[in-house]
């Protein structure tokens, strides 16, 4: 299965576990609807998460953006996502609260979605990127998170 599978299946998981979705366009299956017509949603995501892209966080990087979930008190559902177990859900709203504003907005731009719904998309994709770039169960580092990357971007260019 492929990196877009992956993420359309927990996209359609997310909608479910958060009660249907919580931005304004998020309902069950809108946010895989909007992935598979925009597959530059995970491209945006992608750069969210490279610490060599600062397009959208300014270059953070998953390992950050693993710190910002800790300390906005979301540490064990970024856990799930990089264990090799189920991911937990994230509600767009804690999302936004651990992400904030300048970050989402830079997301919505690159992504070519309205800024009200960067949060929902991102509570529905996030958690299986983070989960496919963590394969060993911990953030990788240097030339592995370049391999990383780069097989990820290299799976959705080939949907």
């Amino acid at each position: 299965m492929g990196l877009l599978d992956e993420i359309l299946k927990q996209a359609g998981s997310a909608a479910v576990g958060a009660g249907g979705g919580g931005g304004q366009g998020a309902g069950l299956g809108s946010i895989a609807e909007l992935v598979m017509k925009n597959p530059q949603i995970v491209s945006a995501a992608l750069s969210m998460l490279n610490p060599k892209d600062g397009s959208v966080g300014g270059g953070a990087g998953l390992a950050d953006m693993v710190g910002g979930f800790s300390k906005g008190g979301l540490g064990d559902i970024m856990a799930s996502w990089v264990s090799g177990g189920p991911n937990k859900p994230v509600s767009p709203g804690a999302l936004a609260n651990v992400l904030g504003p300048d970050v989402l907005g830079q997301f919505a731009r690159k992504a070519g979605i309205g800024s009200a719904d960067a949060s929902s998309v991102l509570a529905g994709i996030l958690p299986e990127l983070v989960n496919q770039m963590t394969p060993q169960g911990n953030v990788p580092q240097g030339n592995q998170l370049d391999s990383l990357l780069g097989s990820l971007v290299g799976q959705l260019g080939g949907h």
